[in-house]
């Protein structure tokens, strides 16, 4: 037999130093305001001048892992309401290392009114800029996902998805059609749901897309050159359509040395915020929501992010009625995110999505079945421990703890 001594000394050999550096290279954090420890939640946190990154929780924590080197790499956190800030990973040694950020000190000035020119202006440059602004080749990025349903009317949770992303991409110009999504790890609690049978025909009827290609569709800046179908409510394009009638200046405010317009456009019930910079009109931000008297029809938040010249996207959000409870609870409602990680923009260093890897944008992510990777998800840099809101998590333990859920509901397929 082998002595142990030998044989892990061979296997030491046989490992490429880089896998080893994988396993070792990783660094925890808790990201908090500067001057009133508030936490902050969706910072991005990225090692510099790599695709490596991730997004601190609802707790301001995160825990970052990968193949950078620990003597000479830099660590960026940026948020949109806070100053970014760069760490040498040389002052990252303790086992949590607690980084605190300033806030952006701009101040929203009064609504300004300038002519119909300037704001048709405006309009027309941010439109006619987003193809040199945003991504003009094929790239891919990782991405995680999650949805979470509740009733509207006793407001408790009941299913939840996540998923680790594979989506592929290309130019700004192409039709929405051409963008390509793969789960590369899945899980999903029990399902509480009770939706009326007649909401679930409609749905197949009108043949609505799961809530992941929900959330891609409604991308205005992706979807601005798609057709009013495909590209569902364009934001931008109906502003234009309307010729501005309801559109504000809000003001200006300033960040990072740059000057950004707020602007607002209202019709009906829908409303939006559009984050403009000023000096090359791109669309760092906007916001969206269509709501009555009584009830928010749906909402979201689209956030983008500068690389090599482009912007991606940073983070997506969408909230929105989902269909009819049984027995008169009332409606069910979605929430969706989809927080963008990773980024490979060299389309000669990844594999390409071929059309069999494609999920189906008619099928719903919860009938996915996949083998749960507890390994996986135990060291995926955007998770730690209890990310999600904890009444999410007592309402959906109402049988079994989230875990021995996961573990249950990918057993089908592989026993």
């Amino acid at each position: 037999m082998i002595n142990k001594s030998l044989l892990f000394l061979l296997l030491s050999f046989c490992i490429p130093p880089f896998i080893i550096a994988q396993e070792f290279e990783k660094i925890n954090g808790c990201v908090t305001a500067h001057n009133d420890t508030t936490r902050i939640a969706y910072a991005h946190v990225t090692i510099l001048g790599t695709g490596i990154g991730t997004v601190t929780n609802i707790n301001g924590d995160f825990q970052i892992k990968g193949n950078f080197n620990l003597q000479k790499d830099s660590l960026v956190i940026s948020h949109i309401e806070y100053e970014k800030r760069q760490i040498a990973l040389t002052e990252l040694l303790a086992d949590t290392n607690h980084i605190q950020l300033n806030r952006n000190k701009y101040i929203l000035t009064d609504i300004i009114i300038i002519p119909e020119e300037q704001k048709n202006k405006i309009i027309k440059n941010v439109i006619e800029k987003i193809k040199s602004n945003y991504s003009d080749r094929l790239y891919q990025s990782e991405a995680f996902y999650r949805e979470v349903q509740y009733d509207e009317k006793t407001k408790t949770y009941s299913r939840l998805v996540e998923a680790a992303m594979n989506i592929q991409d290309g130019k700004i110009t192409a039709p929405i059609s051409k963008m390509k999504c793969s789960i590369l790890q899945f899980r999903k609690s029990d399902n509480f749901t009770n939706e009326h049978w007649g909401s679930k025909m409609l749905k197949k009827l009108i043949d609505l897309p799961n809530g992941l290609h929900i959330l891609l569709r409604d991308n205005s800046i992706r979807g601005y050159k798609t057709s009013k179908r495909e590209g569902f409510h364009n934001r931008l394009r109906y502003i234009n359509e309307k010729k501005l009638d309801s559109l504000r200046i809000l003001g200006t405010i300033r960040k990072n040395n740059e000057d950004i317009y707020v602007f607002q456009y209202s019709y009906n019930e829908n409303s939006s915020t559009f984050y403009v910079n000023k000096n090359n009109y791109a669309v760092l931000q906007f916001d969206f929501k269509c709501e009555t008297e009584n009830l928010t029809l749906y909402k979201g938040t689209y956030h983008f992010k500068k690389i090599d010249k482009k912007y991606y996207p940073a983070y997506f959000s969408y909230e929105s009625i989902s269909g009819i409870r049984s027995n008169s609870e009332g409606l069910g409602m979605s929430k969706t995110s989809l927080t963008f990680v990773n980024y490979n923009l060299n389309k000669k260093t990844f594999k390409r999505l071929r059309n069999k890897h494609v999920l189906p944008k008619d099928v719903d992510l919860y009938d996915n079945k996949m083998k749960y990777n507890e390994s996986f998800w135990d060291n995926y840099n955007i998770l730690l421990e209890e990310p999600l809101d904890n009444k999410v998590v007592s309402d959906l333990e109402k049988k079994d703890n989230l875990q021995k859920q996961f573990k249950n509901n990918a057993k089908e397929k592989f026993e």
